[in-house]
């Protein structure tokens, strides 16, 4: 795993998760200006940078940055902020309490378990766009749907990606993502933990309704009108605002 830093050291720590096979450098343009707030941590998950090893799992990806932020900030954290499997990286770690966070933000978190044959499917389709440089398939359609993503944030999207990683790091990725059950222990975490996803999201929602099952302490919000990610890739300005509004 790949961690990169911005900002002042002086400042609070926020630690930023990446999306799905993205390339971490899209996160730091769509979050930058948190730089002038806090010091800024974006890991790149292993399988989505140049020179990685193959993607391994959730559970070694967040034991790596837990190692890091006990070896570097007495393993503590300010903020953390996730989008989509970012987010989802961040219920993996809350569960597993081995640092302590004070506040943690998941927008658009999927933890809805949806099965082998739909990670096995997607798998293939993302295989596809890897090998056609970008360009999508017909049956995007449907993921289109099931995200409330607009074709032209979806292309947003598909620039963003890290396109160079392997087939197996591709398909570890997805097949975790797509089976991914929410483990109970997360009921344990002591951080104020904040739920956002736009009201055209299905399976953000549900998942919503999972977590909010064992969460003790956290606060929801629905964005009227918005599919998966359209806070953080279209309003740059205001989603920047609204997590330091909640970190401040």
């Amino acid at each position: 795993m790949l961690f990169n830093e911005f900002g002042s050291k002086e400042k609070p720590t926020l630690l930023l998760m990446h999306g799905m096979m993205q390339d971490w450098h899209s996160e730091y343009k769509y979050l930058k200006p948190l730089e002038e707030h806090y010091r800024l941590i974006i890991p790149a998950m292993d399988g989505f940078y140049d020179g990685c090893k193959d993607f391994t799992s959730f559970a070694d990806q967040a034991r790596q940055i837990e190692e890091y932020v006990q070896k570097n900030y007495d393993g503590k954290l300010d903020g953390i902020y996730g989008a989509s499997q970012g987010a989802l990286m961040i219920v993996e770690i809350l569960s597993r309490n081995k640092i302590r966070i004070k506040t943690a933000i998941l927008d658009g978190v999927y933890v809805a378990h949806q099965g082998k044959i739909a990670g096995w499917c997607t798998y293939k389709m993302f295989l596809s766009i890897k090998k056609n440089g970008g360009k999508l398939p017909k049956a995007m359609n449907i993921m289109l749907a099931l995200t409330g993503m607009k074709k032209e944030d979806f292309n947003k999207e598909i620039n963003a990606l890290y396109l160079n990683a392997s087939e197996e790091s591709i398909k570890r990725n997805f097949m975790e993502t797509y089976t991914y059950r929410t483990n109970p222990e997360i009921t344990k975490t002591d951080a104020k933990v904040y739920l956002w996803c736009g009201s055209k999201e299905p399976y953000a929602l549900k998942s919503h309704r999972i977590l909010k099952k064992y969460l003790k302490n956290y606060d929801e919000e629905i964005f009227q009108g918005y599919g998966h990610g359209e806070l953080l890739m279209n309003h740059q300005e205001e989603n920047c605002q609204k997590i330091h509004n909640v970190l401040k």
